[in-house]
């Protein structure tokens, strides 16, 4: 019998956290990075997840996941010059 999922807020975002949080990414694997993390939600959960950019945070660098219309998460991406790579750390 295969586990159910917890396809609320909290349960998605315990599949998004391991991926993401104070992670490092290359320059050239960010859009891919975020891509796995969406295809990743609609694996486990059967919903479409998507990154949103809210206008007042586009500024700070951060970047929204929803999953049927619904905040999941916050991250923040930050490119760091010295190590050539961003580091995206949740919002909480």
């Amino acid at each position: 019998m295969s586990k159910l999922m917890d396809k609320s807020p909290v349960g998605i975002n315990k599949i998004i956290r391991p991926m993401l949080d104070n992670k490092k990414i290359q320059f050239n694997d960010l859009q891919g990075t975020l891509k796995r993390v969406t295809e990743e939600v609609k694996d486990a959960t059967g919903f479409n997840a998507r990154w949103k950019r809210e206008e007042e945070s586009f500024y700070n660098g951060e970047i929204t996941l929803r999953v049927k219309n619904n905040v999941i998460c916050t991250y923040c991406i930050k490119y760091n010059v010295e190590q050539n790579l961003f580091i995206a750390t949740e919002v909480l």
